[in-house]
């Protein structure tokens, strides 16, 4: 089942569905690309669409906020069932690649945390082949990204069969779109934002409870509170665009009750 919310694409596969495809796409030729969009995605794909030109090729959109389901109840005939974060995805693609003998890669996030991540998986996962690269500071450049040839000869160098990228949303997806023919190795790319950070102990993640019931914004704002403008956009900003496009569809009462339905699952299913 695919949805598309404000013009992004979310596919709504269950954690077996897509581990299946991991393990498929760890056998092919592939190059495949993974993103997780949330609210913030979708609003940047509003703004940019260089941005929302490069969800639309990756090969699985998963949803990674209980945002995304509650905006599907409110503008999609179908409930988005399946909400899985990247964090998640990362776990499971370090299992698979310890039980396959492939090599993933740590690239960016904040200072040593990507070092700090392999150690942490190395320790659940005694046989994976996993290290970290910190590739500097990649600019802008217009709509690309100025990448260093020692960049990619250092990940060639490496030859990894995952890549998983934590340079913020859009400079990671455009880094990706951009160095992927380049790295010939690389059978899954994956964007992972902030995973890094929560992974190595660094930012505490918010309780799981929480995130199921759609709070982990405000365990967000508690713990990081110089975010409030990324936290506002995602909570108060993006569910009044889900509003209007409610309005302009003449759909909100529908919507309205959809979304309380909703609402009620995620809770009883979160607590």
């Amino acid at each position: 089942m695919t949805h598309h919310l404000l013009g992004v694409r979310i596919d709504d596969f269950s954690a077996a569905e897509i581990e299946t495809k991991l393990e498929d796409w760890l056998q092919d030729q592939g190059g495949h690309t993974i993103v997780t969009p949330n609210a913030e995605f979708l609003l940047e794909a509003r703004k940019s669409p260089a941005f929302a030109d490069l969800l639309h090729r990756s090969d699985i959109a998963v949803a990674d906020s209980v945002s995304l389901q509650y905006a599907a109840a409110a503008l999609s005939q179908q409930r988005l069932v399946h909400r899985i974060p990247g964090v998640d995805i990362l776990e499971k693609l370090c299992e698979l690649a310890s039980r396959r003998g492939a090599q993933i890669l740590l690239l960016g996030g904040a200072p040593s945390c990507a070092e700090a991540s392999t150690q942490k998986f190395q320790q659940r996962f005694e046989t994976l082949d996993i290290v970290a690269i910190d590739p500097g500071y990649i600019s802008w450049h217009g709509e690309v990204l100025e990448v260093s040839e020692d960049l990619l000869r250092q990940i060639n160098a490496l030859a990894p069969s995952i890549v998983a990228v934590a340079l913020g949303h859009h400079k990671q997806e455009q880094f990706i779109a951009q160095v992927r023919v380049a790295c010939p190795s690389v059978k899954i790319w994956i964007g992972v934002g902030g995973a890094f950070e929560m992974i190595s102990g660094q930012k505490k993640r918010a309780p799981r409870w929480l995130s199921n019931v759609g709070l982990e914004w405000l365990w967000r704002l508690l713990i990081e509170p110089r975010r409030w403008r990324r936290i506002f956009h995602a909570t108060i900003v993006f569910p009044l665009i889900v509003v209007r496009e409610a309005f302009r569809r003449k759909t909100f009462l529908q919507s309205t009750r959809s979304v309380f339905s909703e609402v009620i699952q995620q809770w009883a299913k979160g607590l």
